[in-house]
């Protein structure tokens, strides 16, 4: 039986780098009522984990960095373990002695953490019959089968993004026989798959390599893809909408658009060519989050356009603001738009489709990526 842990996602990190950057997963991190399986692999990360550790944050005391350190729901939760001292050792550990059980500690005094049976990790008494052996199954020896269910499995845009993906891999890899033996193996995974990558490359085709095992044809589970399939919401919760204005903005359309993103559950982000204070059509001015030269659109989930015509005017001739509306297309984002604003949309080369809609029906728009946009913007494997 597997228990799969849940993460609850439910705040931006406050500083990137520190709860970020730095979170060390482990395995061997284990709650009670949780134990490792006997899978080969998992038993090789029990050992590679910590290594990783060792080498992305630079200390056997990782654990001691406060997004990784023990938390409990009321007061502190000191965690105790045989280690002491050691590079960027944060804490005065005290006593002459770290193990336990020990015939140094003074009256009183506890040398080191002590089992607790009751709280405490305890394998599980799992019952198992004939030889253990430290072996590979028999199914190890599959190399294909779960990578053809995964790729048949998948939406055809996601599709197109693996086969380009692998040619734009081996496209750097200078030695021919490498990309041969790449293409001989894919011919096992899916021979469409093959085929295009081989195209993509500009190279024949070869033989296909002999498996070590047979090769299942499993039925395709729409459940492993994101796009187009069951797990896929339409929703801004969430999500950041980039909504691009200057002088002379339409008050009321601005505040329309800000105000339909934020009862979504979405962020709205004003992004102006000026930080500061913006004057809109009223007289009234709003201050901008983002700078448009610091902020391009690829930070954003979707992108509005709401500008009056002598500030389109301008940001025709400003290649950020092209490059923000010509990316937000070219990555198959929602874009919309304020009527006086078409002249940049043009310029970007913005072309009509589903995803591209007026200010009224961009709230709706923005849920969504378009992905039967991507042929018009770039050419797939």
């Amino acid at each position: 039986m597997r228990i799969v842990g849940k993460m609850v996602l439910n705040r931006y990190p406050d500083n990137f780098f520190a709860e970020t950057e730095q979170v060390a997963f482990c395995p061997t991190h284990m709650v009670p009522g949780i134990d490792h399986s006997n899978d080969p692999l998992l038993q090789g990360r029990l050992f590679s984990y910590l290594d990783t550790q060792l080498s992305r944050l630079g200390s056997t005391n990782f654990h001691l960095i406060p997004v990784n350190q023990a938390k409990a729901a009321v007061g502190g939760c000191p965690f105790l373990n045989m280690q002491r001292d050691g590079h960027m050792q944060m804490q005065v550990p005290k006593g002459r002695a770290n193990y336990e059980p020990n015939s140094l500690a003074s009256a009183g005094e506890i040398g080191g953490p002590r089992e607790d049976p009751k709280a405490g990790f305890g394998t599980f008494p799992a019952e198992v019959e004939g030889h253990k052996l430290r072996i590979r199954p028999e199914s190890f020896a599959d190399h294909y089968s779960q990578a053809r269910l995964f790729f048949r499995s998948m939406d055809p845009a996601e599709q197109a993004h693996m086969a380009s993906a692998l040619v734009f891999e081996l496209s750097k890899v200078s030695l021919e026989h490498i990309r041969k033996a790449m293409l001989s193996n894919l011919r096992n995974v899916d021979e469409t798959l093959a085929t295009r990558v081989a195209d993509g490359l500009a190279m024949p085709l070869p033989k296909a390599s002999k498996p070590a095992a047979p090769i299942l044809d499993m039925a395709v589970s729409p459940a492993l893809r994101i796009v187009r399939g069951p797990l896929e919401k339409h929703t801004l919760k969430g999500k950041t909408v980039g909504i691009l204005f200057a002088d002379g903005t339409d008050a009321g359309a601005l505040e329309r658009v800000r105000a339909g993103v934020k009862n979504a559950g979405g962020h709205p982000m004003l992004i102006a060519p000026k930080a500061g204070a913006v004057p809109l059509s009223d007289g009234t001015s709003v201050k901008a989050d983002a700078q448009l030269f610091g902020q391009p659109s690829v930070t954003v989930d979707a992108i509005a356009v709401v500008l009056g015509k002598e500030a389109c005017k301008k940001l025709v001739k400003e290649a950020a603001a092209v490059q923000f509306v010509m990316d937000a297309f070219g990555h198959l984002k929602a874009i919309g738009y304020h009527p006086d604003a078409k002249p940049l949309l043009d310029k970007a080369g913005v072309e009509p489709d589903e995803g591209v809609v007026g200010l009224d029906d961009f709230i709706e728009a923005a849920k969504k990526r378009y992905w039967d946009r991507e042929p018009s913007v770039r050419t797939l494997a």
